[in-house]
């Protein structure tokens, strides 16, 4: 049974609702009348909800390593339902594609086969191109030098900012102090302290424009691509330049994401307290508080504000990514950073294909592959570093 994609996302969330215990009477009378439309919707309901089925599928997928997607659920839900609700649902959510990818089901008629793919086979896939990221960036100073930097050299970062400055800020002049740039680039990571200890985590394909010492009266970087910034407070206000806007700061945890293909500015604010302006405009402060994200078009250069899960948000720097609602094309130009490969949609209606779910960002690509495809409805074919993604 066909659906347009606003229904198709409202029985997701009912049926999503119904399987982890959070529905409420008007939701489940909607949920019944979906239901009686036809035989098909009868028999999806009733898969879902079948926990003797769900436990075989979840033996199914023993080869997909659950463990991180299943914690993903534990502190996000079973934190407010008693113990054995969120065993539930973390059987569920394992055994529905990782974390109870529902929308699928109804986009693409019920297969029996959806795992067909033999076990053996995943495990023995191989993709020697493409590798999961690693701890990289390149250090470039304002002279053109370049610095490639590892793992053992996140700490060394710091020492490499502080001892190049050779004096005390407080009497250097501006123009004296050089910036400097550290690069990471796609299939990579970083962590860098700063000289005044404040912690900045960069994505894949991210750069950091810093001073080698701060000046006296503010601290003040630049930063495109995604980064998770742990400011130390010192009394100077932190200023963290983006696209069209700018980041006050005093000391607190945030998430500032500004790739050049994203339409929008995501600024998420974890802890503390950050004002938010338009670069050379007197135009104001708009005043985020924790669990708020900010999002600033740079279109039209107007910014909404909504409630977050931050834990979501800043997952890539805790190992996994978060899915949420989210569409397969931006999935998928997630992973191709972290990856490293290119990609191409055989079918375009694929793209809005919406995920809730989550990937653990450390495995091998063919895990990752294991999970997409076993969700039901996608093919993948790699040829080298590229990814053809095509209905099954």
């Amino acid at each position: 049974m066909k659906m347009n994609n606003g229904k198709s996302d409202r029985i997701s969330r009912l049926l999503y609702k119904h399987i982890i215990g959070s529905i409420d009477a008007d939701e489940a009378e909607e949920l019944n009348a979906w239901r009686k439309e036809s035989p098909a919707n009868e028999q999806l309901y009733n898969r879902l909800s079948d926990m003797h089925n769900v436990e075989k599928e979840y033996l199914k997928r023993k080869v997909i390593n659950t463990a991180r997607p299943m914690e993903d659920m534990r502190r996000r839900i079973g934190r407010e339902r008693e113990t054995i609700r969120w065993i539930r649902t973390a059987i569920a959510s394992s055994a529905v594609a990782a974390v109870v990818i529902i929308t699928l089901f109804l986009f693409t008629p019920f297969r029996s086969d959806m795992n067909n793919i033999p076990e053996e086979q995943i495990a023995g896939t191989v993709f020697p191109e493409i590798k999961p990221g690693e701890t990289k960036a390149t250090l470039i100073t304002e002279n053109g030098e370049f610095l490639s930097l590892g793992a053992e050299d996140t700490v060394q970062t710091r020492l490499i900012a502080a001892d190049s400055k050779k004096m005390v800020a407080d009497v250097v002049a501006e123009s004296e102090i050089r910036t400097l740039s550290l690069e990471v680039p796609r299939g990579g990571e970083f962590k860098i302290i700063l000289e005044d200890s404040t912690e900045v985590w960069l994505n894949s394909q991210s750069r950091l424009n810093y001073p080698e010492s701060f000046t006296k009266d503010e601290r003040r970087v630049s930063v495109t691509g995604e980064a998770y910034f742990k400011v130390a407070k010192d009394g100077r206000p932190f200023y963290v330049e983006t696209y069209g806007q700018l980041v006050r700061v005093y000391g607190t945890e945030f998430n500032v994401r500004s790739y050049m293909e994203d339409p929008d500015v995501y600024t998420t604010l974890v802890s503390g307290s950050i004002a938010l302006s338009k670069i050379g405009e007197d135009s104001g402060e708009l005043v985020l508080t924790p669990g708020k994200q900010a999002s600033f078009d740079k279109t039209s250069e107007y910014t909404t504000v909504k409630s977050v899960d931050t834990d979501v948000v800043t997952s890539w720097r805790k190992g996994r990514f978060v899915f949420e609602g989210q569409p397969l094309d931006r999935i998928m130009c997630d992973l191709s950073r972290w990856y490293s490969f290119e990609y191409e949609f055989k079918n375009e209606e694929l793209k809005e294909i919406v995920f809730m779910g989550s990937l653990p960002r450390y495995s091998e690509f063919s895990t990752v592959l294991a999970i997409l495809e076993k969700s039901g409805g996608l093919a993948f074919s790699v040829e080298g570093s590229k990814v053809s993604i095509s209905k099954r």
